[in-house]
């Protein structure tokens, strides 16, 4: 049936294409082949074009629909001005609220996503300034050792040593926190490994995660994505237990690679799925933000 559709459009405007010819010289033909031809491959390009975005997700409905999961929280893009920024601030809240929920889940709170710029990154580093800002102390970890962007995000100095520092070198965690504002600290990626897979899944990994654990701070791990690289999937096999957020963002993502990542997650952790690049709640919102900053 989706073939016979998108069969459609390219004989209909070649149809209309061939009619419009014909009106206009009847007594040629190739004005109505030229009608024709212009008309399939209009309809061609329109088909492919409908045929493509379907393919996509479209928004959080769509997003939980595939998942099973229920958007906790919808964030949008980030703006110059300030009724954007309160928008954003208010879903970090939302999720921050979200994971109250699941405290009693041991291990570090991890954020991910299926592919490359969904917004993993942005996700994290809000949370984390949310949850300090609430005053618990928090620690958000640079755990993607690819494409790190945490750190700069965060506007910290990159100092020579980080996470690979205490993942090959034994370097102990509490040595290399970098204080971002009262109550957030973070753990930057350091020089990027050529295994990361491999020193993620190793007992050095585990290690690791032993010593984040005994932190006094509640620990966000910002992980690589979890379709083009098998980093995040060796380090969830030492860290079945703790939050993972998923973060999907409609209009790049693709329902299969959505539906193939949540797959990946551990069956046993709690999972939330936050989606990121839209915004859920009308602009009539804005002035009760306002307000409640009065």
């Amino acid at each position: 049936m989706p073939r016979l559709v998108l069969l459609l459009p390219p004989l209909l405007l070649a149809a209309l294409g061939a009619g419009a010819g014909l009106l206009a010289d009847p007594d040629r033909a190739w004005p109505a082949a030229a009608g024709a031809v212009a008309g399939l491959v209009l309809g061609a390009a329109a088909a492919l074009l409908w045929a493509r975005r379907r393919r996509r997700v479209r928004d959080g409905a769509d997003a939980a629909a595939i998942t099973g999961l229920t958007p906790v929280a919808h964030v949008p893009p980030p703006g110059d001005h300030a009724p954007d920024r309160r928008r954003q601030e208010e879903a970090f809240r939302m999720l921050r609220a979200a994971l109250r929920l699941h405290e009693g889940s041991a291990g570090p709170v991890v954020v991910t996503s299926a592919a490359p710029g969904e917004g993993k990154t942005t996700v994290a580093a809000g949370l984390g300034r949310a949850l300090a800002r609430s005053g618990r102390p928090v620690v958000l970890v640079e755990a993607d050792l690819r494409r790190p962007g945490l750190a700069a995000l965060l506007g910290t100095p990159t100092p020579p040593q980080g996470l690979t520092a205490a993942l090959v070198g034994g370097v102990p965690v509490a040595e290399l926190l970098v204080e971002v504002e009262p109550g957030l600290r973070v753990v930057p990626a350091g020089a990027l490994p050529p295994n990361a897979p491999e020193l993620l899944g190793s007992e050095d990994g585990a290690r690791v995660l032993d010593e984040l654990r005994a932190l006094d701070a509640l620990v966000l791990l910002d992980v690589a994505p979890l379709l083009p690289v098998a980093d995040t999937r060796e380090l969830l096999a030492h860290e079945r237990h703790g939050t993972v957020v998923l973060v999907a963002r409609p209009g790049r993502i693709t329902r299969d690679e959505l539906a193939r990542a949540a797959a990946l997650l551990p069956p046993d952790a709690p999972r939330v799925l936050v989606v990121s690049g839209q915004a859920s709640t009308p602009r009539s919102y804005d002035r009760y933000l306002r307000d409640a900053e009065a």
